[in-house]
């Protein structure tokens, strides 16, 4: 029978830490090589950590920018084509308006202003235009519609067409309606907040106003020649043909100047759009040299982790061979 010696103990107590320890740095070198990033930052950074702290504060601040610009870009874009829609349900109706107005038969006239209402309808709807839950054209209250639904509306105007004595009462009161500070549209079908929305910030000292909200001077001069067109092609208001006819001209009008206006408003969104695109080329380019920085201080060599690997499996086999010699771990010597 073998007797364990003291010496044996100590010994089977060394190979175990020997063991130990390079079954842990070889766990070590493992991740290392899967994950690409050295597990001990203080002795990659010698214990420095200045460097690496600052390149983390840049990278998240770029990581928030490019956030924000990446929301914004998306709004501007649904702001952009909800623009579109608007203009195009309008796009020539004030110049035939006006045609038909000056010259048309009573049944034209009537036939030519026959969709109006269901074009404002379509106006409302694309200034309640929603992307990712956020409202694009309700200012600083985005969790809220613009405006009340187009029949809301409509209904707030009839009664103030059929009061009308005549077609110049009934233009300027729509006018002031739509248009005056605290008036109809403010106080009714605005839905809005009080304020426009934040501008987005670019970089460190660098923003770009890139929102647009339904109380816009030439969104709501549109509305006001629609809502004339829609309550004209009902029968509200003056019924005599000379007062329809001077209803449409002041439709036909408003509707002119807001399809210039919308051109404009637009061009500014494109403008701001073209901002957005530039930062988020610059913001990507920032990135990507933080990200290289980053990987400079806390990458680990492949190549001299896979040698590190390698040497020590080679040491752990021939410490588990000694150690199999040492305890005479074979059937023979068991026998």
């Amino acid at each position: 029978m073998s007797l364990t010696t003291l010496g044996d103990a100590a010994g089977y107590h060394l190979f175990r830490r020997d063991s130990a320890g390079l079954k842990a740095d070889l766990q070590r070198l493992t991740t290392e090589l899967s994950t690409g990033r050295v597990s001990d930052l203080g002795q990659a950074t010698g214990g420095d950590f200045s460097a690496l702290s600052d390149v983390m504060h840049r990278l998240r601040l770029t990581e928030t920018f490019a956030t924000g610009i990446a929301e914004a870009a998306l709004a501007a874009q649904g702001r952009q084509t909800a623009l579109e829609r608007l203009s195009a349900e309008i796009e020539g109706l004030g110049p035939g308006l006006l045609a038909v107005s000056n010259s048309g038969a009573a049944s034209e006239l009537q036939l030519r202003l026959a969709d109006a209402p269901d074009r404002f309808e379509m106006a409302v709807s694309s200034l309640n235009t929603r992307v990712a839950g956020q409202s694009l054209f309700s200012g600083d209250r985005p969790d809220q519609p613009a405006l009340r639904p187009a029949d809301d509306i409509l209904d707030a105007l009839r009664p103030i067409a059929d009061a009308a004595p005549d077609a110049a009462t009934l233009i300027a009161e729509i006018d002031a309606w739509f248009s005056d500070t605290g008036g109809g549209y403010d106080s009714f079908a605005w839905q809005g907040g009080g304020g426009d929305p934040p501008p987005v910030l670019l970089e460190e000292g660098q923003s770009v106003e890139a929102g647009v909200t339904a109380r816009e001077d030439a969104i709501r001069t549109t509305l006001a020649g629609l809502a004339l067109a829609a309550l004209t092609a009902e029968g509200h208001g003056p019924a005599d043909e000379t007062s329809r006819r001077e209803l449409t001209q002041a439709a036909a009008g408003r509707l002119e100047l807001g399809e210039t206006g919308l051109i404009q408003l637009r061009a500014n969104l494109g403008t701001a759009e073209a901002q957005l695109d530039a930062a988020r080329v610059r913001t990507e380019a920032t990135r990507s040299s933080l990200e290289l920085e980053q990987g400079r201080i806390t990458a680990a060599d492949p190549y001299s982790t896979a040698s590190e690997i390698e040497e020590l499996s080679q040491r752990l086999e021939s410490l588990y061979l000694v150690t199999a010699r040492l305890s005479r771990l074979s059937l023979s010597e068991y026998l």
